[in-house]
């Protein structure tokens, strides 16, 4: 297999992250290309994402990603520390949003109702509000 063949089997992911409460902090985002852990085990994401704020918005743009199905979870992380802030009943206390702005009425969404598909040789973009 050549250099262009692998190429040609990624795409990229296009992150927009709005809805910030202030600039102070960073973005934290964990990308998962699987259900396995789901939506909250580091060692099963496929990537790590930090990004910085800049006008109540955090973008990033990932090349080089395998075509599959795709799911984020995000947060503000005021402190930078990298965990999200929990009360005593598990509830984030920091903003944070899941790919497809789904609805939290009944609980943590799915890995599937998250999910994008991510095309070869194309931008899948994923924008996030957050909560």
């Amino acid at each position: 297999m050549n250099f262009s063949q692998i190429q040609s089997d990624l795409g990229s992911i296009e992150l927009v992250i709005s809805e910030t409460s202030s600039d102070d902090g960073v973005i934290q985002l964990l990308i998962f290309d699987q259900k396995s852990g789901w939506p909250e085990s580091l060692d099963e994401a496929w990537k790590i994402v930090t990004i910085p704020i800049k006008n109540g918005v955090a973008k990033k743009t990932i090349r080089d990603v395998p075509a599959g199905n795709y799911a984020v979870i995000v947060f503000h992380d005021h402190d930078k520390n990298g965990q999200i802030r929990k009360n005593k009943v598990g509830y984030p206390l920091d903003n944070f949003g899941f790919s497809n702005n789904p609805s939290l009425l009944f609980g943590i969404p799915s890995f599937d109702k998250c999910s994008k598909k991510v095309i070869a040789g194309e931008v899948t973009l994923f924008e996030i509000d957050l909560r």
